[in-house]
């Protein structure tokens, strides 16, 4: 039986267990705290790292934001821009595109916006697409790319009985050219034409769909291979019996690439007729599958009718053709404006012909000109020699102009220039259309007035720069980024370098010998000066910032005193003493 001094003992030794585990259970309590604390202090300096750096955390990172992988931190990046700019001037080069002057903060859309005109890029709601053809060679070196949103290589020729391509030498062209590199450095989409010219070669491939295979496996392999961003199909002279094979063409090929490029979804742009058998094109069911419609405009006039405009804006002189009823038709079919695009020639049309009595002329269509080509014949000492001058038919909105040789033969070119593709242009976005296309890029080739219209209607010079601190990569960013991750060990290592430097300098006026050899030796005494300079400079620094709100005062005070020493310094007198 348990006599009253057992239960007593039990119960003596059950408090001090108790009290004991309590005791241990506070510190550990009091222990996890701290550690908490510690770790929630860790991750807030890591995240002010990450910030200053442009790292976003996957905390804060929206999934659904395209721009999530970029840290978007307009607040801290305008505050070091503000007191710094200077300084990333001086790493960065003030010359460089983004500098710490040419940019402005918008405080509304949160963002910071470049403006300068080397800098200048197609607006986002905007397309400019342009064709490269194969026969254009390295012209595309000299192709403002900022100024082009998609270029495709015109073009991958489909064979109509096989499905495969008639033209090796072009596509290992496509494999190898550095235009494509190019273009992605400056943000252009890249597109690979599939050309299918002729009633006959359509109506083969069209009739038959494991052709459509063979294609489609082609064609997402040259994609692939050169990381490009989708397709651009050129078939003209439809049969009209084929209406309904071409749409389920169009949706097979959409299907098959979704499924080819894998997360990335491949751009699928269709070009259409001006004229001829633009009625076999369902516009309205074909706009389920396709990103981009490109009508062509041009080659109205470049057949047996009456000589006139390649692309005339309204029509003259001859049937009832023009830029104006081609768009008017596809709107009235149901075409999306908002992706679509007016193409506009970068050529002329050459007439010769002869002048009959009574001043009439009979004329014939001889071969198509380049906007060089026009330039380069018609330049300016032609036209003063010949006392010349483009005449402007403003129906059509283009250029002529009109030679009559003492044979009484003629010659008749029609043109668009910069101020007739601007007009154009304007029709353009007149019908909210998203912009225009280009036929044929390096048509151009040596002459700069065709882009500048295009900057000036499509373009701005206003840029978003998200992470304008790690815009530039290179040496200086990676030097600064090393930097802050390893400043607690060059805080202290700069530390202790200075106290070294400052203890060895103090220990060394302490030796007579030097002291006398400042005041005598004037080289000596702007050394000295200059210490005092390095020491003064981060002194006065800190006296700025704690106490006189980031005044510039600093630099003068640093020079006055500095100007002070060696004042002083020239009063010094040290008598000699002769030692044993």
């Amino acid at each position: 039986m348990i006599n009253s001094r057992t239960i007593f003992v039990i119960v003596m030794l059950g408090a001090l267990v108790f009290s004991s585990c309590r005791r241990q259970s506070m510190q550990l309590r009091s222990s996890v705290r701290r550690t908490q604390n510690d770790v929630r202090y860790f991750n807030r300096d890591v995240s002010q790292v990450k910030n200053l750096l442009g790292i976003e955390t996957e905390e804060t990172a929206d999934p659904q934001d395209s721009t999530s992988k970029t840290l978007f931190t307009p607040v801290d990046q305008k505050n070091i821009f503000t007191s710094y700019g200077y300084v990333y001037d001086a790493i960065n080069g003030s010359k460089d595109v983004i500098n710490s002057s040419n940019f402005y903060w918008d405080s509304i859309q949160k963002v910071y916006y470049v403006r300068n005109k080397k800098y200048s890029k197609i607006k986002p709601e905007n397309e400019v697409f342009g064709w490269h053809p194969y026969w254009m060679g390295s012209a595309w070196e000299s192709y403002p790319f900022e100024l082009l949103s998609t270029i495709s290589y015109f073009s991958y020729k489909l064979d109509p009985n096989t499905g495969s391509y008639t033209n090796p030498k072009q596509m290992n062209e496509w494999r190898n050219t550095a235009m494509i590199d190019s273009a992605k450095l400056k943000k252009t989409k890249v597109l690979l034409t599939v050309s299918s010219h002729g009633y006959a070669n359509n109506n083969s491939f069209l009739g038959d769909q494991a052709k459509w295979g063979v294609m489609i496996d082609s064609v997402s392999v040259l994609l692939l291979e050169r990381d490009a961003d989708g397709v651009d199909i050129n078939f003209e002279n439809l049969p009209y019996l084929k209406r309904g094979s071409f749409n389920r063409f169009i949706e097979e090929l959409r299907k098959r690439l979704n499924q080819k490029f894998g997360t990335k979804t491949p751009v699928i742009s269709l070009t259409l007729p001006a004229v001829d058998s633009r009625e076999i094109f369902d516009v309205q069911d074909l706009q389920k599958f396709v990103d981009l419609f490109v009508i062509m405009g041009y080659d109205y006039n470049t057949g047996p009718q009456l000589q006139g405009a390649v692309a005339p804006l309204i029509p003259f002189e001859t049937k009832n053709i023009s830029l104006n009823n081609t768009l008017k038709y596809y709107l009235e079919a149901g075409i999306d404006p908002s992706k679509t695009v007016l193409a506009l020639p970068y050529y002329g049309s050459m007439w010769e012909g002869t002048l009959g009595e009574g001043g009439s002329t009979s004329s014939m269509f001889e071969r198509k000109v380049t906007y060089r080509e026009v330039r380069s014949i018609f330049n300016d000492e032609f036209v003063t020699k010949n006392n010349l001058s483009p005449i402007l038919e403003k129906n059509s909105m283009t250029n002529y102009f009109n030679i009559t040789y003492p044979d009484n033969t003629t010659k008749e070119v029609w043109f668009d220039d910069d101020y007739t593709l601007g007009k154009k242009y304007d029709f353009a976005i007149t019908n909210n259309l998203k912009g225009i296309g280009i036929w044929a890029l390096g048509y151009d080739n040596g002459y700069n007035e065709l882009w500048d219209v295009i900057e000036t209607k499509f373009a701005t010079d206003a840029v978003p720069v998200v992470d304008p601190v790690g815009q530039i990569e290179g040496y200086p960013i990676k030097v600064s980024n090393y930097i802050l991750k390893k400043k607690d060990l060059l805080l202290v290592s700069s530390l202790f370098f200075l106290f070294a430097v400052a203890i060895g300098f103090v220990l060394a006026l302490s030796d007579w010998k030097v002291r006398d050899s400042i005041v005598k030796n004037q080289f000596h005494r702007f050394i000295m000066v200059m210490i005092i300079f390095i020491f003064l400079t981060p002194i006065i620094y800190l006296v700025n910032e704690l106490f006189f709100l980031k005044s510039t005062w600093k630099y003068y005070a640093v020079f006055i005193l500095g100007g002070l020493t060696i004042y002083l310094s020239s009063f010094l007198k040290i008598k000699s003493t002769k030692r044993p």
